[in-house]
This record gives C-alpha cells, sequence and structure tokens, in this order.
C-alpha cells in the first residue's frame, strides 16, 4: 500500500521523475552506444525505442489504474500467487541494486574525465553516496520534489547545450540517416532501449499518485520529454563529430559540450557548467533506484520499515559500482542489467496485464487520463 498523505505524487512531479531518471543514466553514452548497435541508423533507432517506452508506459499506467494505491509488489501476489510474486520481487530488487551501482560508476567515470582527473573513483563513489542515503531514508517524496524544482533547468541546461552545438553542426553528416539497413535497426532497438530504462518506476510511484486516473498522462509526458532530448542529442552529436569518430566517444554528450566555442573566450568551459546540472540528473536517477531497491527489499522480507535498507544496502552498491575494472567491463555489466531490465520493464507488466484481463482483476478504467 501507499504511504502516507505527505508521501503523495503530483502529475507534475510524476512527469519529471520519469524525465530525469531516464535522461540521468542514459543521456551521457546513448549517442555513441546507438551509432555502434546501427551505423547511420542511430537517430531512427532512438526514436523506435523510445516509442516502444512509450507503449511499455502505457501498459503499465493501466495497470497502475486497475490496483489504486498499490505498487507491482502488492498486486503481483493476486495476479500470479505468492511464490512466483516472491520472483518478480527478487527481480525488482537484484535489478534496482546492481543500475544503482551502474549508474553511479558511469558518473564517477564521467566526472573523473572531464572534472577531477585526479579524484580516485573510490573517492567519487564516496562522495556521492552518503547525499543519496540522506535523501533516501526521508520517502519518495522529497525526491519527487527535487525533480520537479531541477527539472526546468536540466532541461533547459541541455536545450541550450544543443543549440549552442549548431555552430560546430554539418548537415552533411546526418544525410545516411536516411539510408535504413532495416536488419540493424532491428538488432539495435533492444540494445538502446536501457537508455530509456527508469519508466519502470511507474509500477511503484502510481501507488502514490494523488490523481492516478491521470497516471497516462503525465507518465507518457515524461518519457516523451526524453525521447525528445535524446533524438535531438543523437542528431546533434551525429551532425558534430560524424558517425565515424562518434563510435570511439567514450562519453560524447559531454565531448559535445565541451567543443563549444563562446566568442571573446567568455565560458571556455561550457562542459563544466553543461557536467553540474547532468550531475542533478544523474543523482535523481541514483536517488530513485536505491529507494526502490531498499523498498523491494523491505516487502522482499515483510518488512514495513525501508529505513534501516537504506545503510545496509550501501555496502553492495559500493561494490557493485567498482567492480567493473575498466570500461570494457562497465559495458559488460551495462549488458547483464539490459537483461535484467527487460524483464523489470517488459515482460513482467505484460504477464501482469495479461493476467489482470484474463482473471478479471482490479478495477476497471478510472476516469479518463
Amino acid at each position: 500500500m501507499a504511504g502516507k498523505n505527505s508521501d503523495r505524487l503530483s502529475g507534475v512531479q510524476v512527469t519529471a521523475l520519469v524525465a530525469l531518471i531516464i535522461v540521468g543514466s542514459g543521456l551521457m553514452k546513448l549517442p555513441r552506444d546507438v551509432v555502434q548497435a546501427s551505423d547511420a541508423n542511430g537517430i531512427m533507432v532512438t526514436l523506435i525505442a523510445g516509442l516502444m517506452a512509450v507503449v511499455l508506459t502505457v501498459v503499465m499506467s493501466m495497470l497502475s489504474k486497475r490496483f489504486p494505491n498499490r505498487t507491482v509488489l502488492d498486486y503481483s501476489k493476486d495476479l500470479l500467487g505468492t511464490i512466483p510474486a516472491k520472483i518478480v520481487n527478487i527481480v525488482f530488487v537484484v535489478y534496482f541494486i546492481t543500475f544503482s551501482g551502474l549508474i553511479l560508476r558511469i558518473f564517477a567515470d564521467a566526472a573523473k574525465v572531464f572534472l577531477l582527473e585526479n579524484t580516485p573513483i573510490e573517492i567519487l563513489i564516496l562522495a556521492m553516496l552518503p547525499v543519496v542515503v540522506y535523501l533516501v531514508q526521508n520517502g519518495i517524496n522529497p525526491i519527487a520534489r527535487i525533480c520537479e524544482a531541477f527539472f526546468p533547468v536540466v532541461v533547459g541546461s541541455i536545450l541550450l547545450l544543443l543549440l549552442l552545438s549548431l555552430q560546430n553542426f554539418d548537415i552533411k553528416e546526418v544525410y545516411p540517416v536516411w539510408q535504413v539497413n532495416i536488419v540493424k535497426v532491428v538488432k539495435a532497438v533492444p540494445v538502446t532501449e536501457i537508455a530509456y530504462f527508469g519508466f519502470e518506476i511507474l509500477l511503484f510511484a502510481g501507488a502514490f499518485m494523488l490523481e492516478p486516473q491521470k497516471m497516462t498522462k503525465y507518465s507518457v509526458g515524461g518519457v516523451v520529454t526524453a525521447i525528445v532530448i535524446y533524438v535531438a542529442t543523437v542528431t546533434a552529436c551525429i551532425g558534430v563529430f560524424s558517425i565515424d569518430t562518434l563510435k570511439y566517444q567514450v562519453y560524447p554528450t559531454l565531448e559535445l559540450a565541451k567543443s563549444i566555442d563562446f566568442p571573446g573566450a567568455f565560458a571556455e568551459r561550457f562542459d563544466i557548467f553543461f557536467a553540474i546540472f547532468w550531475t542533478i540528473a544523474v543523482f535523481t536517477s541514483i536517488v530513485t533506484y536505491y529507494y526502490l531497491a531498499a523498498f523491494s527489499v523491505t516487502k522482499l522480507i515483510g518488512m514495513r520499515n525501508y529505513r534501516p535498507f537504506c545503510y545496509l544496502l550501501l555496502p553492495g552498491i559500493y561494490v557493485i559500482a567498482l567492480l567493473p575494472q575498466n570500461v570494457y567491463q562497465v559495458r559488460l555489466l551495462a549488458q547483464w542489467i539490459i537483461y535484467l531490465g527487460t524483464a523489470a520493464a517488459a515482460v513482467i507488466p505484460g504477464l501482469l496485464f495479461a493476467a489482470a484481463i484474463l482473471r478479471g482483476k482490479g478495477g476497471k478504467n478510472i476516469g479518463k487520463a
């Protein structure tokens, strides 16, 4: 069941929550990853993967409306039975913990490369974790309020980046995008879908909404915001770096910010300015996944108070963040998370929705979205 009234979320907060979680976890590496997977079809693949995320978002919203004030961990017992519901819970626990560690590691790697070259990875991770734990232990509402407050600032900084990047944009580099290779597109879409992971929080956030009947509208709004940002960012990176060069950029979006020159040597390091606001987006992603990990573990063992797990999970997430020894191993970890994320964001919601329809469980459509 949902928490107290102080934990309730407005529709705008849900939109900001979804958009920032998605963008925070995928923005830095998406242009390179999608081009490596699909070559000239990167823009189309990004759009198709986003549309798939919208479809899954609608399914999750419909589930939330059928079971208001309940999370997926609650109504999965009614739909699947106790033992399958426990398995679902375990999948979410493992997914949230490992994804928290992955995002934390990506943040630390990027910060070390662009901002704090001489600072050890361990210190960067340890600097982030206490702030994360402090916010997580106060519940989902403070997390949502921070997302709501910083949403226009983060989106505005990204739009400013894209606007300023036009000075180096070469439209000719985008022409190959229209040479569609269906086979590459089909293979690349599942790999690209990891960049949109984050919308699965709707399986939990729906229980806290003030107006659950409007879930679809606000949740789709968050995903569409991420789609627009992603498509525009991939287009900008292709136009500035070219497809061949982009394949070898570790963090192309930060490189895009680094390539911007201001007249008269004003604000020479735009990448530092942009990295500050990206850090905010990453922070919201880590905080939300950390909260959901603690919440899911609490449900799994049948406890009510999730706060002790805010501290008990910290060593595990720290170890996961440090587990990869290089960029290649970070990508291997991301590959495993794709499987977990696919189960959490697509397979499980699909099964639950089908079970709800076939068994006639849950309320009917509650109002209009």
